[in-house]
């Protein structure tokens, strides 16, 4: 199997980011290998989490919209009376694509005005109505009033700086996946609302829901979500049964 690398970079959203792996893995916007693409996604999400850095909230509402395409692909096609239904089906990836084309648009005409910034030669500008400047202009300041206004500001500046206070996380996906591992040994199932009742803040919400994609990426558990925005209800992966978003 083909293995795709992809450098950490700094995206401005989702989308930025799925179109930086369509282009580099050169794949085609109208056949989009949903598996790898995730796989890569969530690698991404993983290795800021790893840094210790903060994961957008749109970011995870992607990763959720790539796992439910990915769950609708690997649902068996209906069948009545052993023949298959001749009906055109619509392909989960549809409306993903057609948003990439989109955003693929408006990225060109970006980089199309950000050329022509660039290029400050042909563009003209009206000349200043002012021909001079004089260089003596007074200040009604004195020395010690300049002073006094750089004590000002930074007073400012220091009174922000001990504003500033960095906390590391007391949770990892890696301790969240063991959470929630041994809350199905307990019990069969659990509701991903059960699963965050607890948490103190939105990062551990966060990476609580990074830990289930992780366990459903390696067919640990199964998610089931049965209706959009939906609770998720999480179960233990026994052969034979395939997740379903």
């Amino acid at each position: 199997m083909k293995m795709y690398n992809v450098k950490l970079e700094v995206f401005e959203g989702p989308f930025d980011l799925l179109f930086h792996l369509i282009e580099k893995n050169e794949i085609d916007l109208m056949d989009i290998p949903i598996s790898v693409i995730l796989d890569q996604y969530m690698e991404y999400i993983k290795t800021l989490q790893e840094m210790d850095l903060n994961v957008a909230s749109e970011f995870i509402v992607m990763a959720a919209t790539l796992l439910e395409i990915k769950s609708k692909m690997l649902l068996p096609k209906q069948q009545f009376e052993g023949q298959q239904l001749e009906m055109e089906e619509v392909d989960p990836r549809e409306e993903l694509v057609t948003k990439l084309i989109e955003y693929k648009k408006y990225k060109i005409i970006a980089q199309t005005f950000k050329e022509m910034c660039k290029i400050g030669s042909r563009f003209f500008r009206e000349e200043s109505e002012v021909k001079y400047i004089d260089k003596k202009i007074a200040l009604n300041y004195s020395s010690e009033d300049i002073y006094k206004a750089y004590l000002k500001v930074i007073s400012k500046n220091n009174a922000r700086e001990n504003e500033i206070e960095i906390k590391k996380d007391e949770y990892t996906v890696e301790n969240k996946i063991k959470e929630l591992l041994v809350k199905l040994v307990k019990k069969p199932f659990l509701w991903f609302s059960e699963l965050i009742k607890k948490s103190r803040a939105k990062g551990e919400i966060i990476v609580s829901f990074i830990a289930v994609l992780e366990l459903v990426r390696l067919n640990r558990i199964i998610a089931e979500q049965k209706t959009t925005y939906g609770d998720i209800l999480i179960k233990s992966f026994r052969r034979g049964e395939k997740n379903e978003q």
